[in-house]
């Protein structure tokens, strides 16, 4: 027992110490568990360990220093900062005047112990000394201290023993093992562990005597040499060791069976080591802010890379503090930390090349602590007032969201920031601004709608307040009730108004409901007068965007009334605006749009010019692949091959390059490299990166010092700063437009591939197309294989409920459908496996019914008889003679043997490689008994569904779950169906409406390349190939109109006009509007005519009836979306003379030969788009 209470004695003062417990009523325990107080411990101390007063007077001057100093604070922790700032140093550390007095009887006390045989004693000295507003003082006591900042203090060495003072030695310890450092702490033990993390043996309070020392040096030198701030922070770096000792040893959570040394309740990591924290986290914070007016951030070398140090060090300790422990110190260190990492991430000279920059991890980590410092110091603002701090760290987030690329994918995290600050502010304009542009750059357009209404509605109510508190408020009461704190800069408010209404029209040209088009153009000009009402017209940049957006409404008006009487009107005044934009300040933006308007067809067509704009949006911006895209088109039109080649293939690789800059999977903007730490990663991009041989390590180049040293020093603070610089300084300008998110840039880099096959096939011949096909499939796979869901509704959706179909459906000798019954249903694209073939005709497992309902279509049918449509066989093969035959492009029967002989193995094999890719890109259709291509057994029969008379549209167009696959079943034979299944299942939560929406445009846009495929298939004379494409695209998309164009086109190639009516008719009724729909259908109405070789009067009425519905369906198409479509004027010419109106029919005929002069290959609208 005797020597129990000398070591339990000495433990305890050693955690009173560390835990700095210096206004604690109990701070410790005696041996029997009891709670004791301040003078109790010193006290027992003194009593069971004889021999050591030195260290009782130390522990005693210094609890009443600590105390006299809270004094100034709330708190112990000091959580309070300079009325300066927190920037400046001010009075930290010191008493006040009135309490000088009663500290210099503490200091005196002190200078009487014998401070030789200690270094605790003359660190306690130094101490006072600055307290006392002493800092000479201060430096002579900390002179005569030797190895301050000896990291390796606390390490043991084996076989080197030293005679330690009296004072170190602990009572009744046998060992002679001293430290081998030369610092003499009177709390040290002479058994001391090698952890900074030992609390018992002494070694966490030496390290914090030698972390104060440091830092009470380095604040004494900020006083007496302010014009030498170097002096200072090179002080401040001696404990940069030691803190990384203290980092690396103490852990941020204890177990629960760790015993607690003091009779305090709080026993967490913190609470134990909480006055080295102090120290650590003020000796850091003083390093940071001097080496922030020093130090160039963009460069990690040498002298500055010492900074990057500190940050580091100071962000791993925070992971030890709670949100309470000094917040304001540590806003301003957090935000410093992150202006270096946005100004590090802008300096750098090239991107890099993964595009995962690894910075954005630490950045992302730092915006997370922030939030929890400003939720635990901040609070919802009263009535007038705003919480700045919080709209600072939203201003922090977007630009650090920006510096990483402004990457729509990337934008989750700064999003879910954006929704917390809503909860801590009121009504917030800067909020809704950056909500309304990240929503949309997101792929969320109604929720950007929507806050972007509330930031007009908010901004102008405060406009309105202001001028009416202007005109009746007194001196006195002028800003009384904070009416002008909500308005936004007019530069902030015509950027972004500009930006939505190009924003509204955009979205305007992308809506299918005419209804909801036209609204969304309403409202995109009213932003457009909002914004006029605070444009400076001395600003040419931004009267250029106005006007720039403006002449974007123009054109998504004309395209979304479909009005003739205003659409030229429209067309004029847009130019008019693009060459006014150009004169005040010209971007490639506006040279786009000038390019598109110079090509548009009317009496502004002008192809030379369109072609010199293009070229100058290449030249202005060429890592913009649309405007390569636009070029390549332009050059189709005036007939230069060669170049437009080599325009579409330089643009294809910008496309390439900018999808190989994107993460194939982001998860929340998180990059896919390094460690994670509480689902975020750590690692740090400003690390400097060691080097060999000049070359960086991790692969990356290194850096030319001669580039480095030439290039723009970027400090953080200004010499005399007092106050942190306002975060939104950071925003970059909005731009011309926002940046393309993943899903936009991979659209239009397909779109350009599309067109390249188009240039291809029209200069090669579709002979020569073939195998480019397998490789746009191939690159369709690579950059989407597991992107969309690839189910057909029509059957997939049904697996579950096979068991309920009854057996004796599928009876009889017609053809079946043989679908697998073992499909796996995946959000992922499957791999199609071999499935034998029933051998009774029947499916395997029970059947259930399928009952299709006939609808109605929406335009009538024509009384039409299946002579009248298929005519003679042998007119329609006769050349010559048919108009038919001189319009098609479906067939190659002007082909010789000898081409059909040479082509035909090729294309059988190509068309086994697009197969075979189709399977990683996904589909569920089986292949039975067969190693080879079998449409008519691996695919369903299209004539199935199309053999039915009279024609009833089918319920595909009115219910998803019934397909045209499933129509191949023969319907009379079927007995009454039984009750319909149950409802699947809804489906998860978790499923985002952004990823349906991008899985619905993958699948259509994956559907359209199958049909292209099905044309060039077609046009080579492999009819069953064809068909084959086009079954796949339905599988893909069953809802895409243009599946059923193809084929009635494939119908067409057969001579069965019927069935090609019927198609036509499908695809109407699926889209009204659908231009190529239309003037096939027309088309098909003529031949009928032009076969049966009779005159206007020996027409049958049938024949009437069908010529007036194509001129009503043509006249209605060419004042609507085919007004620029040379074959609807030319058809509807055509028509005009069946009806005997010869002067419409020579007006229509020019019109439409006007329309094919200076005519790309593709429609620019469907490329490139009518806007950027």
């Amino acid at each position: 027992m005797a020597q129990v209470k000398p070591q339990h004695y000495w433990r305890q003062l050693r955690s009173v110490l560390t835990a700095g417990l210096w206004d604690a009523q109990t701070p410790a325990k005696d041996v029997h568990g009891r709670p004791v107080s301040w003078s109790d411990l010193l006290r027992k101390f003194h009593k069971h360990c004889p021999g050591n007063p030195d260290v009782a007077e130390l522990a005693s001057q210094t609890q009443a220093l600590s105390l006299l100093l809270s004094a100034n604070y709330d708190g112990l922790d000091g959580n309070n900062v300079s009325p300066q700032g927190a920037l400046v140093l001010g009075e930290e550390c010191m008493l006040p005047e009135e309490r000088i007095e009663e500290a210099m009887a503490g200091y005196t006390t002190l200078k009487q112990l014998d401070a030789s045989r200690s270094d605790s004693t003359k660190a306690a000295l130094a101490y006072y000394a600055y307290a006392l507003r002493r800092p000479s003082d201060c430096l002579e006591h900390l002179s005569q201290v030797q190895d301050i900042s000896d990291a390796q203090g606390f390490a043991l060495t084996s076989g080197t023993t030293r005679s330690a003072p009296a004072t170190l030695q602990v009572p009744g310890t046998g060992s002679d093992t001293s430290l081998s450092s030369s610092w003499t702490g009177s709390f040290v033990s002479a058994q001391s562990s090698t952890s900074i993390a030992d609390i018992s043996e002494g070694g966490a309070w030496s390290a914090i005597e030698r972390i104060r020392s440091i830092c009470i040096k380095g604040m004494s030198y900020e006083l007496l040499n302010p014009d030498d701030p170097e002096k200072a922070y090179s002080t401040y770096l001696l404990a940069s060791p030691l803190i990384a000792g203290a980092v690396g040893e103490i852990p941020a959570s204890l177990p629960a069976s760790f015993p607690n040394l003091s009779s305090t309740p709080d026993s967490s990591s913190f609470a134990r080591y909480r006055e080295l924290w102090r120290w650590a986290e003020r000796v850091l914070r003083r390093g940071i802010i001097l080496g922030a007016r020093i130090c160039n951030v963009s460069r990690t070398d040498g002298h500055n890379g010492s900074l990057w140090q500190l940050f580091q060090q100071y962000h791993a300790c925070s992971a030890n503090w709670p949100p309470q422990f000094r917040p304001e110190q540590r806003s301003a260190v957090v935000v410093l930390h992150l202006r270096a990492l946005i100004l590090k991430a802008r300096a750098a000279p090239t991107p890099r090349s993964d595009h995962s920059h690894r910075w954005i991890s630490t950045a992302r980590s730092l915006v997370q602590e922030y939030r929890a410092i400003l939720s635990t110091c901040t609070s919802f603002p009263k009535a007038g007032e705003r919480n700045v701090k919080v709209e600072d760290l939203v201003d922090l987030s977007v630009a650090t969201w920006e510096a990483d690329g402004a990457i729509g994918e990337y934008a989750g995290w700064v999003i879910d920031v954006l929704w917390w600050a809503t909860r801590l502010t009121f009504n917030s304009f800067r909020i809704f601004r950056h909500m309304s542009r990240l929503f949309y750059v997101a792929g969320d357009p109604e929720l950007a709608k929507r806050t972007l209404r509330l930031y007009v509605q908010i901004v102008s109510k405060a406009r309105e307040a202001t001028m009416a508190e202007d005109k009746t408020a007194t001196e006195d009461s002028a800003g009384l009730f904070g009416a002008g704190k909500d308005i936004d800069t007019d530069q902030n408010w015509v950027q972004t108004l500009v930006q939505g209404s190009r924003m509204l029209s955009r979205l305007a040209l992308a809506e299918t409901d005419a209804r909801k088009a036209g609204d969304q153009a309403k409202e995109a000009v009213e932003m457009l007068e909002k914004a006029k009402t605070r444009l400076n017209q001395d600003d040419k940049v931004l009267l250029a965007g106005v006007q720039l957006a403006e002449a974007i409404w123009h054109v998504a008006t004309a395209y979304t009334e479909q009005d003739p009487r205003t659409r030229t009107q429209h067309f004029e005044q847009s130019l008019a605006l693009l060459k006014a934009s150009l004169e005040n300040s010209g971007s490639a933006s506006t040279h786009h749009h000038l390019a598109l308007a110079h090509l548009r067809p009317g009496a502004s067509q002008d192809l030379p010019t369109a072609i010199v704009h293009a070229r100058a949006a290449v030249e202005a911006d060429p890592g913009e692949a649309r405007h390569w895209h636009l070029l390549g088109v332009l050059l189709t039109a005036s007939g230069d091959w060669r170049a437009a080649k080599e325009v579409l293939q330089m643009g294809a690789n910008v496309s390439e390059a900018e999808l190989a800059e994107d993460d194939p999977d982001p998860v929340d903007g998180l990059p896919s490299d390094g460690s994670a730490s509480d689902g975020v990663q750590a690692h740090d991009y400003a690390a400097p990166v060691p080097e060999t041989n000049g070359h960086a390590v991790n692969g990356d180049a290194a850096e030319d010092p001669a580039s480095v040293g030439n290039r723009q020093p970027a400090r953080l603070l200004e010499g005399d700063a007092v106050e942190l610089p306002p975060s939104w300084e950071l925003l970059q300008p909005l731009g011309d437009r926002p940046s393309s998110n993943r899903q936009e840039a991979f659209e239009h880099a397909l779109q350009l591939r599309m067109t390249q096959l188009t240039l291809s096939e029209h200069v090669e011949g579709p002979e020569g197309t073939c195998d480019k096909w397998v490789d746009v499939f191939q690159w369709f796979s690579d950059r989407r294989g597991v992107a969309a869901d690839d189910r057909r509704m029509s059957i997939d959706s049904r697996r579950a409920s096979q068991d309920m179909r009854p057996a004796s459906v599928f009876t009889g000798g017609e053809k079946r459908v043989s679908v697998p019954s073992d499909v796996r249903v995946s959000t992922a694209f499957p791999t199609v496996e071999e499935q034998p073939e029933p051998t009774n005709g029947s499916l395997n497992g029970p059947s259930m019914a399928i009952t299709v309902t006939p609808a109605s279509p929406m335009v009538q049918s024509p009384a039409h008889s299946r002579d009248q449509l298929n005519g003679d066989r042998r007119t329609s093969k006769d050349t010559g003679s048919s108009e038919k035959q001189r319009l098609s492009v479906d067939t190659n029967r002007g082909k010789g043997k000898k081409v059909r002989e040479v082509f035909i193995s090729g294309v059988h094999k190509g068309r086994a490689r697009v197969t075979t890719i189709s399977k990683k890109i996904g589909h569920n259709v089986g292949r039975h008994n067969s190693t080879h291509l079998k449409r008519s057994r691996s695919a369903p029969d299209f004539h199935a569904i199309l053999g039915q008379t009279p024609y009833q549209a089918s319920s595909i167009h009115l219910r998803q779950h019934v397909s045209i696959y499933t129509s191949q079943v023969d319907l009379s034979s079927l007995e009454a169906p039984p009750p319909p299944p149950p409802l699947p299942p809804p489906e998860p939560t978790t499923t985002l409406p952004r990823q349906k929406a991008r899985a619905a445009r993958d699948r259509r846009l994956l559907s359209n390349l199958w049909l292209m495929s099905s044309a060039t298939f077609r046009r080579l004379g492999k009819i069953e190939q064809a068909r084959g494409a086009i079954q796949e695209a339905e599988v893909r998309d069953e809802t895409n109109p243009a599946v059923w164009v193809q084929l009635g086109l494939y119908h067409l190639a057969l001579d069965d006009d019927c069935r090609a009516l019927q198609c036509f008719q499908k695809a109407l009724f699926i889209s009204p509007s659908d231009v190529s729909a239309t003037i096939h259908l027309c088309r098909v109405y003529l031949a009928a005519v032009q076969n049966r070789d009779k005159s206007k009067d020996g027409m049958e009425r049938t024949d009437r009836d069908n010529i007036d519905l194509a001129v009503g369906l043509l006249s209605e198409l060419t004042k609507g979306a085919g007004w620029d479509v040379p074959e609807a004027w030319y058809f509807l010419g055509k028509m005009y003379a069946l009806q005997g109106r010869q002067d419409r029919e020579r007006e229509c005929l020019c019109f439409a030969l006007t329309l094919s002069e200076n005519r790309p290959l593709r429609d620019p609208g469907t490329a490139v788009g009518w806007c950027l």
